[in-house]
C-alpha cells in the first residue's frame, strides 16, 4: 500500500514539474493551446516554403551563370576546332575544349533538374492541406478536383517498377520519361516528406503524354496523384506523383 501511494505521489510530482513544458498548466485553456499549436505549425510551414523559394531563386541565378558559361565555352570550342582544322593546335587541345563543353552542359542540366524538383515539391507541400481535406479513396477509387487527380491503385508501387513505366514511355514517345524526383531527395528531406517509394514526373496531366501515363497507371493499378495547377512564385509545378501520397517523416 505504501509503495502504491509513493508511486502515485511521484506521478503527481513529475506531472506538476512537466506541466509548463507540455502545456498542461491549469491556467492555459485547451482551446488556447490548440490555437497556439496551429499558429506554430503555420509559422513553421511558411518558413519552410520561404526558405525553399529562396533556395530556388539562388538556383535560378546559378542557372543564368551556367547558361552564360556554356555559351562562352562553346564559342571557345568552335574557335579551337577551326584552329585544329588549320593545323595550329593539337587534337588533345581540341578534345580538352570539347570536354569542357560537356562538363558545362552537365552543370546546366543539373540546375534545371533541381529547379523542376523544387517546383514539384513546393506544389505538393502547398497543396497538402487540400489533399488531407479530401475523403479517402477505396482501393481502385478515382477522383478529380479542379487541381488534383487521384487514383488509389490496388497494385501499389515501389521504385523497382520505375523501369517498366519508363519503357512504356520510351516506346510510346521515343524519349526518356522526364523524372524530376526519384525516391527521397534533399528537397524532400528539408520538407520532411517521406518520398522513398514515389517518383515525380514532370508532365502536365492534361498534356497528351501526361494523359497517356495516367491511363497506363490506372490500367496497371498503380496509385498516383496528379497536380494540375502551379504554385504562386514557382515557374511551374504541374506534375504526376506516382506512388502513395508522401506522408510526413
Amino acid at each position: 500500500m505504501k509503495i502504491c501511494r509513493r508511486a502515485t505521489l511521484l506521478i503527481f510530482a513529475v506531472t506538476a514539474l512537466l506541466a509548463p513544458v507540455l502545456g498542461l498548466s491549469q491556467g492555459t485553456p485547451r482551446g488556447f493551446r490548440s490555437s497556439a499549436t496551429d499558429s506554430e505549425l503555420s509559422r513553421s510551414r511558411s518558413e519552410v516554403i520561404q526558405k525553399t523559394k529562396e533556395t530556388r531563386a539562388g538556383a535560378e541565378t546559378l542557372l543564368a551563370l551556367h547558361e552564360a558559361e556554356v555559351k562562352r565555352i562553346t564559342a571557345e570550342y568552335e574557335r579551337r576546332r577551326e584552329l585544329y582544322h588549320q593545323g595550329f593546335i593539337s587534337r588533345s587541345e581540341l578534345i580538352q575544349a570539347q570536354d569542357a563543353v560537356a562538363q558545362a552542359v552537365l552543370r546546366l542540366e543539373e540546375d534545371k533538374r533541381f529547379i523542376i524538383e523544387t517546383d514539384t515539391a513546393l506544389t505538393e507541400f502547398a497543396m497538402r492541406d487540400e489533399l488531407l481535406r479530401l475523403p479517402g479513396l477505396v482501393l481502385g477509387g478515382y477522383s478529380e478536383t479542379n487541381t488534383l487527380l487521384r487514383f488509389n491503385g490496388a497494385a501499389g508501387f515501389t521504385l523497382a517498377e520505375v523501369d517498366k513505366i519508363g519503357r512504356f514511355f520510351l516506346q510510346s514517345f521515343g524519349r526518356g520519361m522526364p523524372i524530376s524526383a526519384l525516391g527521397q531527395t534533399a528537397t524532400h528531406e528539408r520538407m520532411k516528406f517521406d518520398h522513398r517509394n514515389a517518383i515525380d514526373v514532370a508532365l502536365h496531366p492534361e498534356s497528351a503524354e501526361g494523359k497517356s501515363v495516367l491511363n497506363y497507371l490506372r490500367q496497371a493499378g498503380i496509385p498516383f496523384t496528379a497536380f494540375r495547377g502551379a504554385v504562386a512564385g514557382a515557374a511551374t509545378g504541374a506534375h504526376i506523383h506516382i506512388g502513395k501520397p508522401s506522408p510526413r517523416l
